[in-house]
């Protein structure tokens, strides 16, 4: 029977149960858990919550957010030593850096689905906001001493990096983007649903393990309010169920991860359905 570690997230930057830090214990009742039961997988849930010393006078979203690497980067190495496979739900996307320090691949590589790039700098950002960073700091790009803190962290090369469904850019990091030998699919590509699996196939070095990185703002706004920062452009529940489903099919997927939820946005509860039907998919691709 396989076995599936749910790891429950509940945060935006060092904020505790506030905007996108709503989102994962929302998807929890929801139905995560029983979604990703539903082919027959043994299914526990671990919460990852922050010290109090981080709220206290002296400390920022930065120390904060470094810390929530580091924790996961231990929860999901625990998962894999014993034999769980890891679900992320996640309010940041910085958390992205703390899984890839414990996939211990020899060739990693990520499928980062997303409206955003993630790939701003500190000199780059234009809001100073450090999970619009969380890609860079990944390849080395941002935070490198920060990250070097974070057990098991290496560099990700930009080459086994591919961005799919991104839209809604900084002009800076639009520069930087330009500049790296990130590969991107635009939602159009996203939309042709082997699109992506084949994408990470044709990855030199071919991915050993894989870390499927879903921020749902990757929907399209008209599909649902996923957050504040939700952008025209994306792809439907459909498409995105398609995509996911392709690339379980054809990849190595070592962990998934959901994030970026704001249910505060989302007034008629749209994006809850469609998680659910993407964990799904997750618990039929760990039966096969």
């Amino acid at each position: 029977m396989p076995r599936v570690r749910v790891i429950v997230v509940p945060y935006e930057l060092g904020r505790l149960r506030d905007g996108v830090g709503c989102g994962p214990e929302r998807l929890l009742e929801a139905g995560a858990a029983a979604a990703l039961a539903s082919a027959g997988a043994d299914v526990d849930v671990e919460l990852v919550e922050l010290e109090p010393r981080f709220g206290r006078t002296g400390s920022g979203d930065e120390d904060a957010g470094f810390e929530l690497m580091r924790l996961v980067a231990d929860r999901v190495r625990r998962a894999r030593a014993t034999g769980a496979f890891p679900v992320v739900l996640s309010g940041s996307c910085f958390v992205a850096v703390g899984v890839m320090a414990a996939m211990d691949e020899a060739a990693p590589a990520v499928a980062w689905l997303d409206a955003h790039a993630d790939f701003n700098d500190p000199d780059s950002t234009i809001s100073g906001y450090l999970d619009g960073m969380g890609l860079a700091v990944l390849t080395g790009d941002a935070w490198r001493t920060m990250a070097a803190s974070v057990p098991g962290h290496r560099a990700l090369p930009e080459r086994s990096v591919v961005l799919a469904g991104a839209r809604d850019f900084d002009p800076p990091e639009e520069a930087r983007l330009r500049a790296s030998s990130i590969q991107q699919l635009s939602p159009d590509r996203l939309r042709e649903a082997p699109a992506l699996a084949t994408a990470l196939g044709a990855l030199d070095p071919r991915p050993s393990g894989v870390y499927l990185h879903l921020d749902l703002d990757v929907l399209d706004a008209a599909t649902a309010t996923v957050n504040v920062y939700a952008a025209a452009g994306g792809v439907d529940g459909d498409e995105l169920h398609a995509a996911v489903a392709s690339v379980l099919g054809e990849c190595p997927v070592r962990v998934v991860s959901l994030t970026a939820y704001d249910p505060s946005f989302d007034v008629d509860g749209r994006v809850p359905p469609i998680a659910m039907r993407v964990l799904r998919t997750v618990a039929e691709s760990l039966r096969d």
